[in-house]
């Protein structure tokens, strides 16, 4: 996967973490359309950037223990 996708996968994820509605390892490789390995290594990836993920088995979703914002991008110096 190349850098630009993986980062649309993420992004892709983190709206449906956010949303709590991810559903299972196996639903999300088929709604990003990634094999489930892929899954699995993009959430570890997402958790060693600092991402708060946990999965909930009662609901079948992953979602963040704390509010969080996943951010990529390039801000003018005049405004850090």
């Amino acid at each position: 996967m190349e850098f630009l996708q993986k980062i649309q996968v993420i992004e892709r994820l983190d709206q449906l973490i956010k949303l709590k509605s991810t559903g299972t390892a196996d639903d999300l490789s088929r709604r990003l359309n990634i094999s489930k390995r892929s899954v699995y290594n993009i959430l570890e990836l997402m958790k060693r950037m600092g991402a708060p993920i946990k999965y909930n088995q009662t609901r079948q979703t992953y979602y963040y223990s704390y509010e969080c914002n996943f951010v990529l991008g390039f801000l003018e110096s005049k405004k850090l």
